[in-house]
């Protein structure tokens, strides 16, 4: 084969690969897509601006849209079904364009909870699928340490715990309980979420303090979250 022949067969190939690339291209652009959301109810402070997550018996709202050729489509009359973890919660018989659902999450810390929008008779008869994956945690706390490095002086030190996830409308319903080196500490009398931890002037630097908050649900004994912190004395 001459070289003008070799250019001529390798044009032709790129020719070919391009327009097969751009076929699929074209193909994966027109195909619906799904836009799903999900928004959990569980506690968080006001000021938080992360993702709000699920623990067991959170109760979340989960939406979808279908998009298609750049569009909202309707599915008003079509047949959605929605899957929780592989079993059926709502169909065509609780009526057609489902395009939202709540649940409970039944899962725990540490799994996810699966969900499947399937739409059975899109464009007359196309299925199509999608999967989501929740995941799961626990509740948690969390202890803020204004001091670099962890390590206070002696003298008065002051801390504040913040709770996440529990499910929960406010934190009036959580109690805290601190402790210092496994000694019980009172939070502040005006607001329990704060503690004035005062260190003995005698005590040497080097000194360790391991301070630990213990959040509870008090409507559920079940939901409960700690933190422990190590501090070290100047």
């Amino acid at each position: 084969m001459s070289i003008s022949n070799i250019k001529i067969f390798i044009f032709s190939v790129s020719i070919f690969y391009f327009l097969l690339s751009t076929f699929y291209l074209v193909e994966a652009q027109s195909s619906p897509q799904f836009l799903i959301s999900w928004q959990a109810e569980s506690y968080a402070p006001s000021w938080y601006q992360g993702k709000i997550l699920a623990i067991n018996g959170t109760p979340i709202s989960i939406s979808f849209e279908l998009i298609d050729n750049a569009k909202i489509a309707d599915l008003s009359k079509t047949k959605v079904r929605w899957y929780v973890n592989d079993k059926l919660i709502k169909n065509e018989n609780d009526g057609l364009g489902i395009k939202s659902l709540k649940i409970t999450v039944p899962d725990y810390a540490g799994q996810e909870t699966e969900i499947r929008i399937s739409i059975v008779d899109y464009k007359g008869g196309e299925i199509l699928d999608k999967i989501i994956r929740i995941p799961v945690r626990g509740p948690e706390a969390v202890i803020n340490v204004p001091y670099p490095d962890a390590k206070i002086s002696t003298g008065l030190s002051i801390f504040q715990a913040t709770p996440f996830f529990f499910n929960i409308k406010d934190r009036n319903s959580l109690s805290i309980e601190w402790s210092a080196n496994e000694q019980k500490a009172e939070g502040a009398f005006d607001n329990p979420w704060s503690l004035n931890l005062n260190i003995d002037p005698r005590t040497p630097s080097g000194f360790v303090v391991g301070l630990r908050a213990t959040v509870q649900n008090i409507l559920n004994q079940l939901e409960t979250a700690s933190k422990t912190i190590q501090l070290k004395v100047k």
